[in-house]
C-alpha cells in the first residue's frame, strides 16, 4: 500500500506540473491575443542559420552538407540565446542541442508534454489516419530521442508530412527546451 501511495503522489505531482504548464501556455496565448497580433505557432518563423562546425556533434558533422537540406536555429525569445539547431532533410528533422546546453530528458516538461502529449499525439493521429486509409503506413510520423546518461543528444522526427507540422514541432520543441532550461537554473 505504501508503494501505491507513493505512486499516486508522484502521479498527482506530475499532473499538477502539467496543469501548471497548460495554464502558463494559456496565459501566453491570452497575452498574444490581447496584443492583437495573434499568429499561430506553426506560422512563427524559425530563422535559418548555418551552424558553426564546433556546434555540431560528430554524428551531424558527417551528415550530408546543409545545401541539400535546411538548418534552423532554435533560440530563446527573450534574449536570443541559442539552444539548439534543427537540421531538416526531406521529411526528417533532427534537433541537436548546442554543446554548452545540457538538457536532461528527466527535466519537465520533456517527457510529460513534448514526448507524451505532442509527439505521441502526432503519432496517434497518423496511425488513425492510416487506419482510415488517408495516410500510407510508410508515411507514419515517428520520433527517436538519443540520450547519453540522461542528457539529450538529439531528437529525430520522421515523416512530419507538411511544413505546418514541421513548424509546429520546432516551435513546441523550442518552447519545451526553454522551459527545461528555466527549471534547471
Amino acid at each position: 500500500m505504501a508503494d501505491l501511495r507513493q505512486w499516486l503522489e508522484d502521479k498527482i505531482k506530475g499532473l499538477e506540473e502539467e496543469l501548471d504548464l497548460t495554464r502558463q501556455t494559456l496565459s501566453l496565448v491570452d497575452e498574444q491575443l490581447k496584443r492583437g497580433s495573434f499568429v499561430k505557432a506553426a506560422e512563427v518563423p524559425v530563422v535559418p542559420r548555418a551552424p558553426a562546425k564546433e556546434e555540431l556533434p560528430e554524428e551531424v558533422e558527417s551528415s550530408p552538407p546543409a545545401e541539400e537540406g535546411e538548418t534552423r536555429t532554435l533560440k530563446r525569445q527573450r534574449d536570443n540565446y541559442l539552444i539548439a539547431n534543427a537540421y531538416v532533410q526531406g521529411d526528417t528533422v533532427t534537433v541537436v542541442p548546442v554543446t554548452d546546453v545540457a538538457l536532461r530528458s528527466s527535466t519537465p516538461p520533456f517527457k510529460s508534454y513534448l514526448v507524451g502529449k505532442v509527439l505521441e499525439g502526432m503519432k496517434a493521429a497518423d496511425e488513425e489516419a492510416a487506419a482510415q486509409g488517408k495516410l500510407s503506413k510508410e508515411r507514419l510520423f515517428s520520433f527517436d530521442v538519443q540520450e547519453d546518461g540522461g542528457r539529450i543528444i538529439k531528437l529525430t522526427m520522421k515523416h512530419f508530412n507538411d511544413k505546418a507540422r514541421l513548424n509546429e514541432v520546432l516551435s513546441t520543441t523550442l518552447w519545451t527546451f526553454t522551459k527545461m532550461l528555466e527549471k534547471q537554473s
